[in-house]
């Protein structure tokens, strides 16, 4: 095989490896454990994801696929990393436990472990969002380089995405009451730019594609 079309199908293997950023991430939050966060408890919640791979499950992406489990681990309290044939290639569940903090301010404590977290902050923006006592994002933890870092010593392109498309189940437990405001998200299979609501039962946000390949979700909050 001449040199060229050794690097051609080189490049191509890495571009078909597991990319850095999931079909979809889904995590579910109970009232309950914002309240033990906002009171300074030490909380996680499921999530789980879903990842496409257009490649061989030949040795070479058995190797890095073994390798990449071993660094989530590292990191990530983890519950399952199941690899499946698909019609088009291989599929990657990964079941685990991400960190549910709260920060006044939005810094995150260095202990925290994973290299993302949902954060709950005090919401200072005013006008007609201040009616809403905290805010709750998707956030990245100074463990995030570190991952990246060492996903790149296994293959230079497994670059982690720091922005992955959510779908967020919120759910209220005993009398609480949750109002809630965010934008662009789909609810019930309807896109809206701007999204209010008392959430009397659960409620299912999906927030992905464009303004969330470049920032994190953000959802306002009273409860």
């Amino acid at each position: 095989m001449k040199k060229w079309q050794r690097f051609i199908i080189g490049i191509g293997t890495v571009l078909l490896l597991l990319g850095c950023k999931a079909d979809i991430v889904e995590t579910s939050i109970k009232t309950k454990d914002l309240h033990n966060a906002i009171a300074g408890d030490d909380v996680t919640v499921e999530f789980e994801a879903e990842f496409s791979m257009m490649a061989e499950y030949d040795d070479e992406t058995k190797a890095q696929i073994s390798a990449m489990e071993k660094i989530v681990e590292n990191y990530v309290s983890l519950e399952e990393f199941d690899v499946t044939k698909g019609d088009f290639g291989l599929n990657i569940a990964i079941e685990g436990e991400i960190p549910l903090i709260y920060s006044s301010n939005g810094e995150i404590p260095r202990s925290v472990g994973a290299p993302w977290a949902l954060v709950v902050t005090d919401n200072h923006d005013g006008g007609s969002l201040s009616s809403y006592s905290y805010k709750l994002t998707v956030a990245t933890t100074s463990k995030y380089s570190a991952f990246e870092g060492e996903l790149q010593n296994v293959n230079f392109m497994l670059s982690p995405d720091e922005f992955q498309p959510m779908r967020i189940k919120l759910k209220t437990t005993g009398d609480d009451k949750l109002r809630i405001f965010t934008g662009s998200v789909e609810v019930d299979g309807e896109s809206r730019v701007v999204y209010e609501a008392d959430v009397s039962k659960k409620i299912t946000l999906t927030m992905k594609d464009g303004v969330y390949e470049k920032t994190s979700q953000v959802i306002y909050f009273s409860i």
